[in-house]
């Protein structure tokens, strides 16, 4: 179990895998990006791969931006 602080699980140290590190950074994407690539409507050259290769900016806006998807208000 994750030690809570201020509400929220903390990581005790970073995954020890290069390839766990660069899935854990998923866990930033916008909840809209989220939702709609759970539902398979990401853009068609929008894979797991490029997500796992690509910088992932943290403003939620910007994502879109990159990513391809429409901005989102």
């Amino acid at each position: 179990m994750l030690p809570i602080c201020n509400g929220l699980p903390v990581l005790e140290a970073a995954p020890a895998s290069r390839y766990d590190r660069q899935i854990l950074r998923l866990a930033f994407l916008a909840p809209d990006l989220q939702h709609d690539i759970l539902a398979g409507r990401q853009p068609p050259p929008l894979t797991l791969e490029g997500l796992r290769c690509r910088e992932i900016p943290l403003c939620w806006r910007e994502q879109c931006h990159v990513f391809g998807w429409p901005a989102h208000n």
